[in-house]
């Protein structure tokens, strides 16, 4: 296939944006790269981690229940099969051509390469709309230096939000070659397989259906229907890849019906989404039709009414601990409430003051936009700048639309005023130029910690005694449920809570969690549990000022920190019923332990009996 000339320059926009932001990605190494092996970098990708390589090179396997979190019950994992198993897959493949090779070095460099794909993603879009080649340079080298973007790609990440980010950009790609005019069948079908198939690699990706449902509904009511045999084959691939994708889910075939796991729920909505589109490329507009069509989408969403004031929640932030969240804050949440504003000027730069502006001037095109394509950019932009300013974990939806909207009126300025291109596209890189000075300032080139996470870096050393215990005598681990990830990962003991705080059991064993640190010592013995380790490690510890970074003094780190992990680190002499396996003190003036290992030994019947009674006693007080 010989490629035009006019494709040159987008293949060349594509290959510079995906080296620039492997390039960046990789100054990263020191987040993954730690003591001479590779690490995980970040949380959640210290959990992936895990389960990849379970299912690749231990001996557990591939599961979708894991026995050793939320531990006595275990619980179903709210990350679906997809994403994992195929990144196991890749890892035998990668393991059979170069058996020496690391395990975890391959995973972690997976998402710098692709940086690639999402790349030329992004880069198709521009050239399916067919903005000034010159502005979608502009467009694309915002993309490749966005603090954002490079966040979901950094060496050792491998979390699923950098596919996640694959599958909102692959959905627009295909939805506006699917309203085109000039669409044939096949885009039909690669959107309805897009769509189907996206809820196995993230849960919440079914919201990707909602802009295409909600662009056929608004064309219908001014009277333009999509063909039937178009709609036909949309909903067949959509009903028919979501139900594929679903069969390897054992939360599916246990009859699951919940949008945490990939279950019916999901299948319910791929159903009702078919039967919309298809329902409206045969059914004509009027008054009496659109009565039927409302009472019929009430019928449909029925059963959804709970799983939707759930998702509410979760988008707000209120269950239990969620709030406390770093990713569930949104940009207008940090700058205004939290006074943040450098942490939101370096993550989304200020191009973030646009996102109100551009929800305004494409919600007014809903209101009169006829043009199939351009209604369903419009919807999607909407939706998704409107997800992008209520969380930072949802920015993935619409951070793209934050730089594809302005070159798209940029571009229309151009052709309808008869301007020269560079009247434009130079002011324009100009204010990318000046907006991103706070991104490249604050977020490149900095020597990242191990894992990406401050406690980390500082309390691994614990992990490696941990394990060695684990191995001969594993058991219960208390902590802290910022190290429930790190504790499965590094060992093969089970913990009570980790960072999963999606279903109401997470919320139920945050809670415990809670209860036993709320406890002195003397109390938590003399309570019936059957926690074996204790994991200690105090927060806080230091505290920004003005001035720079300062020791924080004693009596805030109290403030800040469970009751029984306080009561086990202040006292320099070991409570009864605690062995002592390890400890990491400060480095300074203060000269107190930042972090200790504990075995918890008990003590005998008549203690025991007397800590119950003293601790009666202290409450009564």
């Amino acid at each position: 296939m010989k490629l035009e000339s006019s494709n040159w320059p987008y293949v060349l926009f594509w290959l510079l944006s995906g080296t620039v932001l492997a390039f960046l990605s990789y100054t990263y190494l020191p987040a993954t790269f730690v003591d001479g092996v590779y690490i995980p970098a970040g949380n959640d990708s210290t959990y992936h981690a895990r389960r990849i390589l379970d299912a690749a090179v231990g001996e557990r396997g591939f599961y979708q229940f894991d026995d050793r979190i939320h531990v006595p019950e275990g619980s179903w994992l709210t990350w679906p099969w997809a994403y994992d198993y195929l990144m196991a897959l890749a890892l035998k493949v990668a393991l059979f051509v170069n058996p020496r090779m690391e395990p975890m070095k391959f995973l972690a460099f997976v998402p710098m390469w692709w940086t690639f794909v999402n790349a030329g993603l992004f880069t198709l879009i521009l050239k399916t709309l067919r903005v000034h080649v010159g502005l979608a340079g502009v467009a694309v080298l915002a993309f490749s230096i966005s603090g954002v973007i490079l966040s979901l790609h950094t060496l050792g990440n491998i979390d699923h939000h950098f596919i996640e980010l694959s599958f909102v950009l692959a959905t627009v790609l295909t939805a506006l070659r699917f309203f085109a005019p000039e669409s044939r069948p096949a885009d039909a079908i690669m959107l309805g397989v897009v769509l189907g198939m996206a809820p196995a690699f993230h849960n919440i990706l079914f919201i990707l259906q909602v802009p295409v449902v909600a662009s056929i509904a608004l064309l219908w009511l001014r009277g333009v229907s999509i063909e039937p045999e178009k709609a036909s084959r949309l909903a067949a691939a959509l009903f028919g890849s979501c139900l594929l994708f679903l069969l390897p889910s054992a939360t599916f075939r246990e009859f699951f019906f919940e949008y945490t796991t990939h279950s019916w729920f999901h299948l319910y909505i791929a159903f009702g989404s078919s039967v919309v589109i298809v329902a409206l490329s045969r059914v004509p507009f009027s008054l009496q039709n659109l009565g039927w069509v409302a009472l019929g989408g009430l019928l449909l969403a029925s059963p959804l009414l709970f799983q939707i004031v759930h998702g509410i929640l979760y988008i707000r932030g209120e269950s239990v601990q969620l709030g406390e969240i770093e990713e569930v804050k949104g940009p207008l949440e940090m700058y205004l409430r939290l006074g943040r504003s450098l942490d939101v000027t370096r993550h989304y730069s200020w191009l973030i003051l646009l996102a109100p502006v551009m929800i305004a001037l494409f919600a007014w095109r809903l209101l009169f936009e006829r043009r199939p394509a351009a209604l369903y950019f419009a919807v999607a932009a909407v939706i998704g700048l409107g997800l992008l300013l209520m969380q930072y974990r949802m920015h993935p939806f619409g951070f793209w639309a934050l730089l594809v909207c302005p070159v798209v009126l940029l571009d229309e300025l151009i052709r309808n005023r008869g301007l020269r291109a560079a009247l434009v596209g130079v002011p324009a890189l100009a204010v990318v130029a000046l907006a991103y000075q706070p991104t490249l300032r604050h977020q490149f080139f900095n020597v990242p910690l191990p894992s990406n996470e401050e406690y980390y870096a500082n309390s691994r050393f614990l992990y490696p005694r941990l394990a060695e215990e684990c191995a001969t005598d594993p058991g219960i681990v208390l902590s802290y449920t910022d190290e429930g990830h790190h504790v499965r990962y590094h060992t093969e003991c089970t913990v009570i809570a980790n960072n999963f705080l999606l279903t109401p059991q997470h919320g139920q064993k945050v809670l415990e969690t809670r209860r036993l640190l709320d406890m002195t010592p003397e109390e938590f013995l003399a309570t019936e549990h059957d926690v074996k380790y204790i994991f200690l490690r105090l927060y806080g510890v230091f505290r920004d000022t003005k001035d720079g970074r300062e020791p924080t003094p004693l009596s805030d780190i109290t403030i800040n920190n469970a009751r029984l992990f306080i009561h086990l680190v202040a006292r320099e002499e070991i409570p009864e019923g605690f062995e002592l396996l390890k400890e990491l003190r400060l480095q300074d003036e203060r000269d107190i332990p930042y972090a200790r290992l504990f075995r918890v030994v008990g003590i005998d019947e008549t203690s025991a009996g007397d800590a119950a009674s003293d601790a009666t006693a202290d409450g009564a007080q």
